[in-house]
C-alpha cells in the first residue's frame, strides 16, 4: 500500500473514482454532486487548490484505489474540511481509508486543530472511521432544492428586506454566531465576499434577520445561512426573508436552481422549506474532531 501525491494521470484516475463513489449513498462524501462535470467544478471552486492537497492510495499494480483532499481556512476559523476519503471498494476502504485521512491532516499548517468530514448516513464505513478517530457525529442534514417552477408558491418579499451594508456587521455577527456556532465562514467573510448575496430584514426599527447565499461553481444557487433574532421569531417574518433570498439566488443561477441544507431536527425550518416547495435532494452526516455544541 502506498499513499502519495498525484501526477496528472493519477488525478484523472482519482476523479473517476470520486465520481463513481459519489453516485451511491453508501460511499458518497460531502456535497460534491454525482456528475463528473459538477464534481470537477466544485473541486475547482475550493479555496485550497485541490490538485495540491489530493492524495491517492495505489495498489501493487499502481492502480489508484483511494483518494482524499481537503480545504482549509488558516486565518479566520482555523478549520479544515476533509473531502473523502473515497475508495474503489470495501477492501480498499479497510486498507486505505485511515491512512488517507492521516495524509490529509499531515498537510495542515500549524494552528488548524478543528477538522470535519462528512458522508451520507448510509455510509457506515465513514461512521466507523470517525469513531476510530474519536470524532463526533452531528445530526443528519438534509439537502433541499427548489426550481423556478416552485416560485408560484412563494409569498411576496418582506417589505423590510434590503442588501446588507458594512454597518450591519455587528448585528449580523451576533445573529450568525448564535445560530451557526463553529460554522465554516464568519459574518465578516460573508460581507467581504462580493460574489455573495447577503440580505438583511429590518422590522420595528431593528435588524431582525439576515440571509446569505452564493452561486456555486456548477451554476446552482446555494443558500447557506438564514436566521432571525429570537425576539423576532413567531411573527411570520421568515417566509418573506426566505422568498427574497431565494428569488435573488434563483435569478442569478445558471442552472435555475437554489439549494440549501438544514438540520433534520430543526422541525420549523424543515416545515418552512418544504412549504416553499423545496424538495429533498440528499442527506449528510458531519463528523467533527471537536464535540458538537449543545
Amino acid at each position: 500500500m502506498t499513499t502519495t501525491t498525484a501526477d496528472a494521470g493519477r488525478r484523472d484516475a482519482a476523479l473517476e473514482l470520486i465520481v463513481a463513489a459519489q453516485r451511491s449513498p453508501a460511499t458518497a462524501c460531502a456535497y460534491l454532486g454525482t456528475e463528473a462535470e459538477g464534481v470537477r467544478a466544485e473541486l475547482d471552486d475550493l479555496d485550497t487548490p485541490w490538485r495540491e492537497t489530493l492524495r491517492v492510495s495505489v495498489d501493487d499494480t499502481g492502480r489508484v484505489v483511494g483518494a482524499v483532499l481537503l480545504d482549509v481556512d488558516p486565518e479566520e476559523t482555523m478549520r479544515s474540511w476533509i473531502h473523502g476519503p473515497w475508495t474503489r471498494d470495501e477492501q480498499a476502504w479497510s486498507e486505505h481509508a485511515a491512512a488517507l485521512v492521516r495524509a490529509a491532516l499531515e498537510q495542515l499548517p500549524p494552528g488548524v486543530e478543528q477538522h470535519e468530514l462528512s458522508a451520507a448516513p448510509a455510509h457506515t464505513g465513514m461512521a466507523r472511521l470517525a469513531a476510530e478517530l474519536g470524532w463526533h457525529a452531528t445530526g443528519v442534514s438534509i439537502a433541499y432544492q427548489a426550481t423556478s417552477a416552485t416560485t408560484r408558491r412563494w409569498p411576496a418579499d418582506a417589505p423590510g428586506v434590503r442588501v446588507a451594508a458594512p454597518a450591519d456587521l455587528p448585528a449580523i455577527a451576533a445573529l450568525h454566531d448564535a445560530a451557526f456556532p463553529g460554522t465554516y465562514a464568519t459574518a465578516r467573510q460573508l460581507l467581504a465576499d462580493e460574489a455573495r448575496s447577503t440580505l438583511v430584514l429590518e422590522h420595528d426599527g431593528e435588524l431582525s434577520g439576515y440571509a446569505s447565499g452564493e452561486i456555486q461553481a456548477d451554476g446552482a444557487g446555494y443558500l447557506d445561512f438564514l436566521a432571525l433574532a429570537p425576539d423576532h421569531r413567531g411573527r411570520g417574518l421568515a417566509p418573506g426573508l426566505l422568498a427574497a433570498i431565494s428569488r435573488e439566488l434563483l435569478g442569478r443561477s445558471g442552472q435555475g436552481t437554489v439549494n440549501l441544507v438544514v438540520d433534520e431536527a430543526n422541525a420549523p425550518a424543515v416545515a418552512l422549506y418544504e412549504g416553499f416547495g423545496y424538495v429533498r435532494d440528499a442527506e449528510l452526516v458531519g463528523y467533527r474532531s471537536w464535540p458538537q455544541p449543545a
